[in-house]
């Protein structure tokens, strides 16, 4: 778990505006945070694992706001180093704000999430092409890059900040933030059913091949990814998501599809054209079937890119770790679990463990997982504390599930369950 730049209690630490400052007692500052990378996996395995770290993780960053004057993207010592896109600070503090409650300055947290969202002209925010995306509902093609990518990364965002307004009671801004968090539906185009670029007339202009991985060489709409790749990025809001596609039954189709093309690829280190394991924007898209009733297929999946994209070879990580992101995954995904940043919600998977205690604050989480093999990669019954979990109807945990500690158990099987066919 990557946290490089680390200050303990009672010492100093140079801040943003090239001051020292003092640490308050009882906490650490941290820094090199990559938050585009970590809030997807990594930050929400603190909050579960090492609680304090995390709640640290998030004073640093309301250090930095007071001391700069914004959020960071992505800190590198005192420095803003403006890598990457996006307020994805947002979520790691809206991911410990629903998991360890009111522990930290919250409402200054707000005010740096809120101005960042509302000022076209704050240094160091990460949104590029705000004013437009304001004004239109979107970031248009032609007045900033990766235009895509950076509409769906704010509404995103939006949704984080109207999600903290609604902790605070603050029911204008929770519905001013909803309503731009629906801002991701204005650059889907219907006919290609995909998230497609739009100049500054509303004009689409999907890509032919959507799948065509040119972004490595060349300026994109979209963010070290593909159109195909990029289409399946709405965490906030997974059931809207689906509504876009023309039925359940489409979008498992190309979700599986999605899944199964990638395989075709046997490269593990070089950006595969479909899933691609070695990097951030589809790293939830094997839990999404969790949502149309198939987690047969995120069992199937989750299992595959677990036992033969990590490996002990050198290569053994798919790309480059990212401050610990694809470790995280890994950990998550061997577990059988998998986390929706930002809310208390966690996917089930297919565990590759047979046995793992989570020492937690509370108490001790136990995962057995029985009749578990490399081939075993079907959950045919799971329960926890004893009870027996629908996995067709709800194949989901909660924090409050797991945190005090219990027991969750998996019966493993090579044949999928046939109620997913039904």
């Amino acid at each position: 778990m990557y946290l490089l730049y680390q200050l303990h209690s009672g010492g100093h630490y140079m801040g943003m505006d090239n001051q020292l400052h003092m640490i308050p007692d009882g906490s650490n500052h941290y820094s090199d945070l990559s938050l585009w990378d970590i809030h997807r996996t990594q930050t929400p395995l603190l909050t579960l694992l090492q609680p304090t770290v995390s709640l640290d993780i998030v004073k640093s960053l309301i250090r930095m706001y007071k001391d700069g004057g914004a959020l960071p993207r992505w800190p590198i010592a005192n420095v803003y180093t403006g890598c990457m896109i996006g307020n994805h600070a947002n979520q790691v503090i809206l991911d410990n704000l629903v998991k360890q409650n009111n522990v930290f300055d919250i409402v200054t947290a707000y005010q740096a999430m809120k101005e960042q969202a509302m000022d076209p002209d704050l240094p160091h925010a990460g949104r590029g092409g705000l004013k437009e995306y304001m004004i239109d509902g979107y970031c248009p093609s032609d007045v900033v890059g990766s235009s895509v990518s950076l509409t769906l990364a704010y509404a995103y965002d939006d949704w984080a900040v109207g999600q903290v307004a609604k902790h605070l009671g603050n029911s204008s801004d929770v519905l001013y933030f909803h309503n731009r968090s629906m801002n991701y539906r204005n650059v889907w185009n219907k006919e290609h059913k995909l998230m497609c670029p739009r100049n500054s007339s509303g004009d689409f202009s999907c890509p032919r091949d959507p799948y065509l991985n040119n972004w490595v060489i060349e300026g994109t709409a979209y963010t070290e990814g593909n159109a195909g790749q990029w289409r399946w990025f709405v965490p906030h809001d997974i059931p809207g998501l689906i509504d876009l596609f023309q039925s359940k039954e489409y979008f498992v189709s190309e979700l599986d599809k999605f899944f199964a093309r990638s395989k075709d690829d046997p490269y593990n280190i070089l950006p595969n054209p479909y899933y691609w394991a070695g990097n951030e924007p589809d790293l939830l898209a094997v839990y999404l079937f969790n949502y149309v009733g198939r987690a047969d297929l995120t069992q199937k999946y989750s299992r595959w890119l677990v036992q033969e994209k990590y490996t002990t070879a050198p290569s053994g990580i798919p790309g480059n770790d990212d401050y610990g992101t694809m470790s995280a995954w890994y950990v998550w995904s061997a577990l059988g679990l998998y986390p929706l940043t930002g809310t208390d919600v966690y996917f089930i998977g297919s565990p590759v463990v047979t046995l793992a205690k989570l020492k937690l604050q509370k108490g001790e989480f136990v995962i057995n997982a029985y009749n578990n093999s490399k081939t075993s990669v079907f959950v045919k019954q799971a329960k926890l504390n004893g009870n027996t979990i629908d996995l067709k109807v709800s194949p989901f945990l909660h924090h409050s599930d797991i945190i005090s500690g219990g027991k969750l158990e998996f019966w493993m099987s090579e044949q999928g369950p046939t109620e997913f066919h039904e």
